[in-house]
C-alpha cells in the first residue's frame, strides 16, 4: 500500500515538473517574441518609445509627489464671501469667491428660488461627467470626474435671494491640488443656464392636457431630491422640506409641470412638519388613488396633469372638510401673490 501511494505521488510530482518547464518555455518564447519586436523597431522609433514612458513616469511621479505636499482649502464659508456652506459635501472645496482663480461672475436669478435651483440642476446635469455632490436649500455642489489620473472639477452655487444672484465658483484639482478654474466648462454652464432662462415663459396652462415625459427627461429637469420625491414615490423628512412653514399668500404649484395646486388659503399648521392643506386649489388640480405600502392602507394624492406623487390625504383635518392634504414641500414650488411680490421687493 505504501509502495502504491509512493508511486502516485512521484507521478504527481513528475506533472508538476512538466507542467512547470511547459510554463518555463512559454516564458522564454514570449520574451523572446518581444525581443524580437524590439529588435525590428527603428532606432528612432526606440527613442520615441522610451521618451514617451519616461514623460508618463515623471507626470505621474509628480503627481504623485503634489498630492503628499499639498491639502485642500478648508473651513466653511460665509454667504456672500465663500461657496462652502458644507462640510457635509465630501469634495467641498472653500475658496474665496472673489478669488481671481476660482471667481467667476454671477448668474441672474430665476423667477424663484427654487425656479432657478431646478434649472441650475438641469443644466449641470445635461453636461457629460456631471453629477450631484449636494443641494442643500439654496446651496448646489456638482463635481465632474475624468477617468483619468483623479482629475475632478467642483462646481458650487449659491442662490443670493437677497442680491438677486447666483454665485457661481469652481476649483479643479487632481487628488488633493488645486488647479484653479475650468473657465470653459463654467462659460458652458453659463450658456445652458441663460438659455434655459430666455426658454422659461410661461404658456397658458392646460390644465386637462396631460404631460408625459421619459425618466431621463424628468432627471434632467429635475433636482434629485424633486425627482426622488415626485417621480419615485418618496418622502422628505419632516420638517425639511421647503415651505413646510410658510405663511406668505400665494399657490403652490406642482414642481414638474407647474399646474396650480393649493392656495394659502387653506394652508394651515398641522404640527406634522409637511405643507398641510384642508382643500386643493379645484377638484380637478389632483388626483387620489389607494396606496398599501409600509403595510398600512393610505390615500396617495398625485398631480392630475403629469401624475407626480405630492402626498397623501388624511380624514383629520379642520372643518370645513375635515381633510388634511399633507404634501411633501419638495413636489411644489410656491409662487406669491403679485402684492406679496411687490412688498417683498418695497423691503429690499
Amino acid at each position: 500500500m505504501l509502495s502504491a501511494f509512493a508511486e502516485d505521488f512521484r507521478d504527481a510530482a513528475n506533472d508538476k515538473t512538466r507542467l512547470l518547464s511547459r510554463m518555463c518555455k512559454l516564458t522564454d518564447n514570449s520574451l523572446l517574441g518581444l525581443q524580437g519586436m524590439w529588435n525590428i523597431v527603428s532606432g528612432r522609433g526606440k527613442k520615441i518609445i522610451i521618451g514617451t514612458i519616461s514623460i508618463m513616469v515623471v507626470v505621474y511621479g509628480g503627481i504623485v509627489v503634489m498630492n503628499s505636499l499639498s491639502s485642500p482649502s478648508t473651513g466653511v464659508g460665509t454667504a456672500l464671501a465663500e461657496l462652502a456652506p458644507c462640510p457635509d459635501s465630501p469634495n467641498c472645496v472653500s475658496t474665496d469667491a472673489s478669488d481671481s482663480a476660482h471667481g467667476i461672475e454671477p448668474l441672474p436669478l430665476a423667477d424663484s428660488e427654487q425656479q432657478t435651483v431646478a434649472i441650475l440642476a438641469s443644466s449641470v446635469s445635461e453636461l457629460p461627467g456631471g453629477q450631484s455632490v449636494l443641494t442643500k436649500d439654496n446651496y448646489l455642489h456638482f463635481e465632474f470626474r475624468s477617468p483619468w489620473l483623479r482629475f475632478v472639477d467642483d462646481v458650487e452655487f449659491l442662490v443670493d435671494t437677497d442680491e438677486n444672484v447666483v454665485h457661481m465658483r469652481s476649483a479643479a484639482r487632481v487628488g488633493r491640488s488645486d488647479l484653479g478654474v475650468n473657465r470653459e466648462r463654467l462659460e458652458e454652464i453659463r450658456r445652458r443656464y441663460e438659455s434655459a432662462l430666455r426658454a422659461n415663459v410661461k404658456p397658458e396652462i392646460d390644465e386637462f392636457a396631460t404631460i408625459e415625459k421619459s425618466e431621463a427627461e424628468w432627471q434632467r429637469q429635475l433636482t434629485p431630491e424633486q425627482y426622488y420625491v415626485a417621480r419615485k414615490h418618496g418622502t422628505e423628512r419632516a420638517f425639511t422640506g421647503p415651505n413646510w412653514d410658510n405663511k406668505a399668500s400665494g399657490t403652490y404649484l406642482c414642481v414638474c409641470c407647474e399646474l396650480p395646486l393649493f392656495s394659502s388659503e387653506t394652508k394651515y399648521e398641522s404640527g406634522t412638519g409637511w405643507p398641510s392643506f384642508w382643500n386643493p386649489l379645484k377638484k380637478t388640480s389632483v388626483e387620489m388613488q389607494s396606496d398599501d405600502s409600509f403595510f398600512s392602507r393610505r390615500t396617495e394624492v398625485h398631480c392630475r396633469r403629469c401624475k407626480a406623487h405630492l402626498g397623501h390625504v388624511f380624514e383629520d383635518g379642520p372643518d370645513p372638510t375635515g381633510l388634511r392634504y399633507c404634501m411633501n414641500g419638495v413636489a411644489m414650488q410656491f409662487e406669491p401673490t403679485k402684492k406679496e411680490s411687490e412688498e417683498a421687493g418695497g423691503e429690499e
